[in-house]
């Protein structure tokens, strides 16, 4: 059974899942509509292509956690089948905490890189002149995410140690 805050985890990393979805729904009909307008009218856009790249930014930080969550990240499958299950665990346990600690060191370099860009008012070099601290918060916001759910990884390994679960 999982806990009430694992159950709040899940649902968050759910709705940023989700959320992420509809963004890159809304990044392909922006980048359609800059192939219309180019390609066809002559009229390019100032905006799309800035929009698309901060867009882009935030629905993939923004959809790490869930990715993590769902087992869907990138790993050597070949290999950890290949081992033990104690040792697949340990393994698991490993790259896990390893996933945290660098999750949590981007998360804090990232937010001083918001609060640098915040403090100083930097913007854009286009014309929209877009304040930088708003894209370049979607690398705080995802680790952040990606964090907790690291976290919650390794205690729902630590909680499959204690009741006697076999990963095989």
């Amino acid at each position: 059974m999982k806990t009430r805050a694992r159950r709040a985890i899940s649902g968050l990393n759910n709705v940023m899942g989700y959320a992420s979805g509809i963004g890159m729904l809304v990044l392909g009909l922006i980048l359609f509509y800059e192939v219309i307008m180019r390609y066809i009218f002559n009229a390019p856009t100032s905006w799309a292509q800035e929009v698309s790249i901060y867009l882009f930014m935030w629905t993939m930080f923004a959809g790490a956690a869930y990715t993590l969550e769902q087992g869907k990240h990138v790993r050597i499958d070949l290999l950890i089948y290949r081992l033990s299950p104690a040792a697949r665990r340990r393994l698991e346990i490993f790259t896990g905490a390893l996933g945290l600690i660098f999750s949590l060191v981007v998360t804090y370099q990232g937010y001083e890189m918001v609060m640098a860009a915040f403090k100083y008012h930097k913007l854009s070099a286009t014309p929209l002149r877009f304040p930088m601290w708003i894209p370049q918060a979607s690398l705080p916001v995802g680790f952040l995410l990606l964090s907790v759910q690291f976290a919650a990884g390794l205690m729902d390994k630590f909680s499959e140690i204690r009741r006697g679960v076999d990963v095989s």
